[in-house]
């Protein structure tokens, strides 16, 4: 069975030391900075799933072209979504984890801020919850990981985060964009 948005647990530790946590390492708050209100996790059974749908059609269908019939996908009922909200509670951001490999890993895809509101941080602010919220789904020191398939230009900024490249070479992903691979130990 796969971890759920929200799941119980203390704060875990690990290699990952997000910039949202204080100085004890102890588990950030929901609230956001750089024109972000609020980024919580949620299941696609909540309402609020539609901002991330949203979010996720003006980026990917809308903005970069991917054919609608693939950017949303199977794994859209069980992962975890990420919702960032900006000012008035409008979404601005969004991410969905799907977790692999009995739970351990948990995939981090459709990563996207609507373009009016980028270069604001918003999209480092989704990534770190979400690498937070595998670490709370999995559990302190069980091994977990966080992988994802970065769009060739975002490369640096998922480094900058403490994501290393994996040794696969680059792939064509959503409806032909440059990815590779990039994974981060927790």
């Amino acid at each position: 069975m796969s971890p759920k948005a929200n799941a119980g647990g203390s704060a875990p530790t690990s290699k990952f030391m997000s910039p949202t946590a204080n100085a004890e390492g102890s588990a950030p708050t929901s609230e956001g900075g750089g024109g972000v209100t609020i980024i919580r996790a949620i299941t696609a059974e909540q309402p609020d799933i539609q901002g991330c749908y949203s979010v996720r059609r003006r980026v990917f269908v809308e903005e970069q072209r991917v054919p609608a019939e693939i950017e949303m996908d199977e794994n859209d009922q069980n992962a975890t979504h990420i919702l960032a909200l900006g000012d008035e509670s409008v979404p601005v951001g969004a991410a969905r984890i799907v977790y692999v490999d009995g739970g351990k890993v948990g995939k981090i895809g459709r990563v996207c801020v609507l373009s009016e509101h980028r270069k604001k941080g918003i999209g480092r602010q989704v990534v770190i919850f979400a690498v937070e919220q595998i670490q709370k789904d999995v559990g302190v020191n069980c091994g977990a990981i966080a992988k994802l398939g970065s769009q060739v230009h975002a490369v640096q900024f998922y480094k900058s985060m403490g994501f290393e490249l994996t040794d696969g070479d680059e792939y064509m992903d959503g409806g032909g964009i440059p990815h590779r691979d990039m994974i981060m130990y927790l």
